[in-house]
């Protein structure tokens, strides 16, 4: 059964806290504590567990967020291919390339050794869901025979790999990152070499 739809004032609630997490994890990443997430969103500690359980609860809630919000343009497969790719790959590098969430990345790589539980459960709920979520949508235009049937799973995670090139590795070395324009052109360039290397087999033989 699916949980009821949160009133307005326990849905503004909830995202000040999300928020407020968003922030906290970009200064103390996994050593962010309850105390406070429930001081800057404003709330009481024993509310923050009540609404989500306990800590890494909250943080995949966080993930689940970020989720939904980038995979929105996958959301359903209407036959169209390169244009929902395409914004899917720009709402994909804007929010991973958004100061916070290089912050965040940073300081999760570098105590994930000392977190190895907490860094497996967001991994689970980011990066995995999420290639399951692109998986899901690259099956379904691989069934309407617009893409060559091969490995739905290896297809998005290569198309994520292609979409992000070294942007990451940029990030890990405070590099300076694409400006808008260059970014477009990047996911426009790895989302047409993505189609072309998974057009179906007839329309590359026809080429």
């Amino acid at each position: 059964m699916n949980a009821p739809n949160p009133s307005p004032l326990g849905a503004e609630r909830r995202q000040r806290v999300l928020d407020a997490t968003r922030e906290l994890m970009a200064e103390h990443g996994f050593r962010v504590s309850m105390d406070a997430v429930a001081q800057r969103a404003g709330c009481s500690k024993q509310t923050l567990y009540a609404q989500f359980g306990s800590k890494q609860a909250l943080m995949q809630a966080l993930m689940h967020e970020h989720l939904e919000l980038t995979t929105s343009q996958l959301e359903s497969f209407d036959g169209r291919l390169r244009e929902p790719l395409l914004r899917f790959g720009l709402e994909h590098i804007e929010r991973i390339s958004e100061p916070g969430a290089v912050a965040s990345l940073r300081l999760l790589s570098a105590e994930a050794p000392q977190y190895p539980d907490e860094a497996r459960s967001l991994w689970q709920e980011g990066a995995e869901r999420l290639v399951s979520r692109v998986s899901d949508w690259l099956r379904q235009a691989m069934d309407a025979g617009l893409l060559r049937h091969d490995q739905p799973h290896a297809a998005a995670e290569l198309l994520l790999g292609m979409l992000v090139g070294l942007d990451a590795d940029r990030q890990r070395f405070s590099l300076s990152q694409r400006d808008p324009a260059a970014r477009r052109a990047w996911v426009e360039f790895a989302t047409d070499t993505f189609l072309k290397a998974f057009a179906p087999t007839s329309r590359m033989a026809a080429c």
